[in-house]
């Protein structure tokens, strides 16, 4: 069997408590998430060795045991959590067996690369601005993106703590399902779908043909709901001011969080993660004023989202701009790539609400494509993911060199 390179060095596997709902569930755990005697890496070794063993599960991992669930163990992530691109670890970067050629996007990379590769049939991790969606884009998976605070976070290492939620990875929608009634079992329900809305002023970046396999979805989701689908304008949701205050916002939120632990350690972190959290840490020292601007801003697009995506609407939407991050790409490309990832995230992730990603194929062709609703709309993604899991990537495999292998990052 090909190493993947998924599971951290110190991996750490824990066996059901209970049977239930999850039972023969092969579980992998990103390894911020709290697992008793375990110390978690947060990407780094220098985390793991600054840190004291978690001495309780967190509340997600006790539940997944309780159903049944083993967790077969603790998997590799981008350093902080603060990456989309899966390649600035501990070591080898996870392997991504769905396509050779790129990595697995991140931060929840070695979850990704533990499900696609059939090690682990549910991945749980964690998303900040894509990093459940990106991964899942990335090995052709459905990823599920809750709705912010519907699951539990205690015992889940912060990055920002606002946009911060467990997600969840799976080649079966339907697991996504379970994952959600054992991690989420009283959550509030949204109304029934109403309507598709086709973003028909978002796909100048895209190729041609993720735009003919959005618009088939368009179509194949309102035939099955018998719901109508309307052209919705939604480019300045996703244009860069959006990712721009995303990403101020967030950075804010990681230095007031982590400057002392980052202020201690910076120099053992990779030199882009570096660079952003230099960033941070300018941001933070904005006036109040700046600050409270951006509040206001998003305050501003989350007034115009919901009234852009209301409750009971679906947007369909690109995950990313072009099929990567490819291993041969500069850092320019990488970082070309989670600019757009970042600003496509947008929308979800400072709104609130729900995403679901579905590893499209159309006309032979993969198209990750992201599923949006208002806040609790997370059952009615599910059941859409469910209805169309039929033709999806789980059937398909790009032509990547096998030869192909990630790039070591010594950290």
């Amino acid at each position: 069997m090909i190493n993947l390179h998924c599971f951290t060095p110190t991996s750490a596997a824990r066996l059901p408590t209970d049977s239930g709902v999850l039972d023969g569930v092969r579980i992998a755990v990103k390894d911020l998430i709290a697992i008793t005697g375990h110390t978690s890496s947060f990407g780094h070794q220098r985390w793991r060795a600054t840190h004291k063993p978690a001495r309780h599960d967190a509340p997600i991992v006790s539940r997944l045991r309780a159903a049944g669930g083993e967790i077969i163990g603790t998997t590799k992530m981008d350093q902080l959590a603060y990456s989309l691109v899966g390649n600035a670890g501990e070591g080898v970067p996870p392997m991504n067996p769905f396509d050779a050629g790129s990595y697995c996007a991140g931060s929840s990379s070695g979850s990704a690369s533990a499900v696609a590769g059939g090690l682990a049939d549910l991945g749980v991790g964690s998303d900040t601005a894509g990093s459940i969606r990106a991964p899942a884009a990335a090995c052709g998976l459905f990823g599920h993106r809750p709705t912010h605070g519907l699951v539990e976070t205690a015992g889940v290492l912060p990055l920002a703590r606002s946009f911060d939620v467990v997600g969840f990875l799976a080649r079966d929608p339907e697991l996504l399902r379970r994952a959600l009634d054992v991690a989420a079992p009283s959550r509030p329900v949204g109304p029934a779908p109403v309507r598709i809305l086709f973003p028909d002023d978002i796909w100048a970046t895209q190729s041609p043909r993720d735009e003919a396999a959005a618009r088939s979805m368009s179509v194949r989701i309102g035939q099955a709901l018998d719901v109508e689908v309307v052209a919705s304008p939604m480019s300045r949701l996703v244009d860069p001011a959006a990712g721009e205050l995303l990403a101020r916002l967030q950075s804010r939120e990681i230095w007031d969080q982590h400057s002392t632990w980052v202020t201690n350690n910076i120099e053992s972190l990779a030199d882009d993660v570096q660079a952003r959290l230099r960033t941070c840490q300018s941001l933070a020292a904005d006036s109040s004023d700046a600050s409270q601007l951006d509040q206001a801003a998003r305050a501003r697009y989350v007034s115009a989202l919901s009234r852009s995506i209301p409750a009971g609407a679906i947007a369909i939407m690109p995950v990313w701009s072009r099929r990567g991050p490819r291993l041969a790409w500069t850092a320019a490309e990488l970082l070309d790539f989670r600019r757009a990832a970042f600003q496509l995230a947008a929308p979800c992730t400072l709104g609130g609400g729900s995403q679901i990603v579905i590893p499209t194929v159309h006309d032979s062709w993969y198209t990750p494509l992201g599923l949006i609703g208002a806040p609790h709309s997370d059952d009615m993604l599910i059941d859409i993911a469910i209805t169309l899991s039929t033709d999806t990537a789980s059937r398909w495999r790009p032509e990547m060199p096998a030869s192909t292998s990630p790039t070591t990052v010594t950290t």
